[in-house]
């Protein structure tokens, strides 16, 4: 899979468009329709992808779901072709719909495009799927919508998936998403309580940008490097020892090596409980071992 910027894409595309801010169930239906498309009639498969959030100029910040190095890594497992990636400053924002679709004709090449149902393009989103069929129609190239997605009677959205993060239902969230829900980052020095009570954690510097799990401890999967490691992760601010930050914190089971300074990917599986501000450090380490054994005998595939 080729990663393109700030050139012309190839001759001759299949390109799926859209704001994939989740890469969800729902975002993967649309581009596996552009692969199969662009397999039958031998021709490129893509994807257009912004360095940045497109809602977060026209509407403020939004949390994270699946920042571009993940998208990248969970694309080249699809078999794309290429990934166009373009920055989406003022002045693309600015373009009218027939700018952006003079850009999809004359810079990718387009044969076909792959949208969502609610698809919206141009300035102030005045495109919509009955224009882009017009603009097809116009510019010789085919426009596939897919219909929505739902999953127990409810649609598919990134929206309603920041909710489930947020409020710890990591299940739903995992069944919407298609996949885990994960926070990655460095591990950095933290207070070494951890180590002081025999459960030694990874400190995890994570993306502020990130929708973050409600506070709680959590059972897990951290990956390090590609190996995956069942884990107790806490979020939270450590009500026991008085802490004012809030962290996430990763007890990696069956795992022993020096990992400061590298990189890690933390994936939630369940909520086990909330944080709970202990009497005694002891009462605290009798938790976390019921936490470890909870985790040790959950079925569990990595």
């Amino acid at each position: 899979m080729e990663v393109i910027r700030n050139q012309a894409g190839y001759d001759g595309t299949v390109v799926a468009l859209g704001n994939f801010d989740g890469l969800h169930v729902a975002h993967m239906t649309i581009i596996r329709s552009g692969i199969q498309y662009a397999k039958e009639h031998s021709l490129k498969s893509g994807i257009l992808l912004f360095d940045e959030n497109t809602k977060e100029l026209t509407q403020g910040k939004i949390d994270l779901i699946t920042p571009n190095r993940l998208k990248l890594e969970l694309l080249e497992n699809e078999n794309l072709d290429f990934v166009y990636m373009e920055r989406f400053d003022k002045e693309f924002m600015q373009k009218s719909p027939l700018e952006f679709i003079e850009y999809l004709v004359n810079k990718l090449h387009v044969k076909a495009v792959c949208v969502g149902y609610d698809y919206s393009f141009g300035h102030k989103a005045q495109g919509d799927v009955n224009m882009l069929r017009q603009f097809g129609e116009k510019y010789g190239f085919e426009v596939f919508v897919t219909d929505a997605v739902k999953i127990d009677g409810k649609i598919v959205a990134s929206t309603y998936i920041r909710h489930l993060v947020k409020t710890g239902n990591m299940e739903s969230a995992q069944r919407f998403l298609g996949r885990e829900y994960c926070i990655e980052g460095k591990v950095e020095q933290g207070k070494q309580n951890g180590r002081k009570m025999g459960v030694r954690t990874a400190n995890i510097e994570y993306d502020d940008n990130m929708a973050l799990p409600c506070d709680g401890v959590y059972a897990g999967i951290t990956y390090v490097g590609e190996r995956g490691y069942r884990s107790v992760v806490n979020i939270g601010k450590n009500p026991t020892f008085n802490a004012k930050e809030r962290t996430i914190e990763s007890h990696i089971l069956d795992f022993s090596g020096d990992i400061y300074n590298e990189y890690v990917r933390v994936c939630f599986l369940k909520r086990l409980r909330d944080t709970i501000k202990f009497d005694s450090v002891e009462k605290l380490v009798e938790q976390i071992n019921k936490d470890i054994e909870t985790v040790k005998n959950m079925e569990v595939e990595i």
